[in-house]
């Protein structure tokens, strides 16, 4: 335990987040308890810059100067910034640790490369102001340079279109580390009730938009797991949604469960015009797949791919997981390159977060070692640039392995344009259905503004009327 003592208590959580970088199952207490080693922190202002002052148990002592800024929300990043730095060169050189993202603890790290830019320094000025300022190692730096590459010519979006993401909240079983708002499918008695209000509320938020001379942009069903619906039920949502939201330049449907994949369901996809697919085998091994709860083999997994393939998709995902409980270094390699023999159009390689809400959690289990973690990462990039893909998104996680990030890999033209959109925030996005959150910029003023629908299946449900209500009163 630790107990913080601080005169900047307003940080609390972003000091919290630092700590855990290096002692992840740390319990930070804002009171004494016995046994709590004490880390105190005093802030002051020196002129133009901001002293922050860290001890542990007394000693040792780490004082560190920040700039400051004229403006309020200037000089609270700043102050922000100076007192996260400070912590983390603390814990670093009492440690030891040097984790691969420095201090930044936030889940977009390419928004900080995004804003040097911005300013007008190089890439190279950038990729250093990371690193002294953050000190994020080279190899992050690296990726992320990498990623605005990928990103180019996609990163901007027209200020009349907008992202649609659509919602299933249903699975045929939870998987072990899911933190999703989504329940397992059971007798199928919430379905039809639930898509009924889906259907009302595409339907309404459609006409809506219309009016407003807004167009679709890039269109995503995720979950849950959409395919564990039918494939009469599959059809009428994106026929529901295409009428309402005609034209999107790109359509893409979480398949990503095996064992939820047939021609049918694939045949609807494609009379609806969804051009991208997910199928995940996260791992291919059968004995983790039973560990984690995934109700499919790696043989489902080929199999669902190929016919994917043979009916015409060219436009195929696949996700892995690094980390993943029981397996080695050695057993993500070989999932990662029997993926890669299958030749998907990209593979996201996400690593292993245990949330608080996860099966994982409950059960207690703990992160592998963070240096095989980083091994796994480190390999992955390795081998999907050797074979043609390169990085074009990330986003990081509270309580990932090794405090490390998922990227989204792709070979040439085929970046996921709604992936890109969603992460770095730079579109408008509405989401319908349970769980859903419609996420609105409004440029001029540099602002997002959130509409949040119920995570509960049957509230959501009973309540549409007024998610839908949410939403118009969010775009106005």
């Amino acid at each position: 335990m630790i107990h913080l003592i601080t005169d900047t208590p307003e940080f609390f959580s972003d000091i919290k987040e630092v700590i855990h970088l290096f002692w992840p199952e740390e319990t930070i207490l804002m009171e004494d308890a016995p046994g709590a080693k004490q880390l105190c922190h005093t802030h002051a202002r020196r002129e133009d810059r901001n002293v922050e002052t860290w001890r542990l148990e007394g000693r040792p002592i780490r004082v560190y100067e920040g700039s400051a800024a004229d403006d309020p929300l200037g000089e609270v990043r700043e102050r922000k910034r100076a007192v996260k730095n400070a912590l983390f060169v603390l814990l670093r050189d009492l440690t030891g640790i040097c984790p691969p993202w420095g201090s930044l603890t936030g889940i977009r790290p390419t928004r900080l490369l995004y804003e040097a830019e911005a300013k007008g320094m190089p890439r190279a000025e950038g990729r250093k102001w990371l690193e002294d300022v953050f000190y994020v190692s080279p190899e992050r730096t690296e990726l992320l340079s990498e990623i605005l590459d990928m990103q180019k010519d996609l990163y901007d979006c027209p200020n009349d279109e907008f992202d649609l993401y659509i919602g299933i909240p249903f699975c045929l079983t939870r998987c072990a580390y899911c933190s999703f708002s989504s329940g397992e499918i059971g007798n199928g008695k919430q379905v039809e009730p639930y898509l009924a209000a889906l259907i009302r509320e595409i339907g309404d938020m459609g006409a809506f938009l219309a009016e407003k001379g807004m167009r679709v942009r890039a269109a995503y069903m995720g979950g849950g797991t959409p395919t564990s619906l039918s494939a009469e039920q599959l059809d009428r949502v994106l026929k529901a949604a295409n009428r309402a939201f005609p034209g999107a330049r790109e359509w893409t449907v979480e398949a990503g469960r095996p064992d939820t994949i047939d021609r049918e369901k694939l045949t609807a996809l494609k009379n609806n015009g969804v051009g991208r697919i997910s199928v995940n085998p996260q791992t291919f091994h059968d004995e983790t797949l039973a560990r984690i709860g995934r109700a499919h083999s790696s043989v489902q997994t080929v199999q669902a791919f190929r016919l994917a393939r043979d009916m015409g998709f060219d436009d195929i995902n696949m996700d892995l997981i690094c980390a993943l409980p029981g397996e080695s270094r050695e057993d993500f390699a070989e999932s990662l390159s029997r993926t890669i023999g299958l030749g998907p159009e990209s593979i996201t390689v996400h690593t292993l977060a245990i949330k608080r809400s996860s099966r994982l959690h409950e059960k207690g289990y703990r992160q592998i070692d963070a240096g095989e973690a980083q091994a796994m990462v480190e390999y992955a990039r390795f081998a999907l640039r050797e074979n043609g893909y390169a990085p074009y998104y990330l986003y990081r996680q509270k309580y990932m392995a090794g405090n490390l990030e998922n990227v989204g890999y792709a070979k040439p033209g085929k970046a996921c344009l709604y992936n890109i959109d969603n992460m770095e925030e730079t579109t408008r996005i509405l989401a319908l259905g349970a769980g859903g959150i419609s996420k609105w910029l409004f440029p001029r003023q540099l602002r997002i503004e959130r509409a949040a629908n119920v995570k509960n299946i049957e509230q959501y449900t009973e309540r549409v009327e007024e998610m839908i209500s949410r939403k118009r009163a969010l775009i106005g």
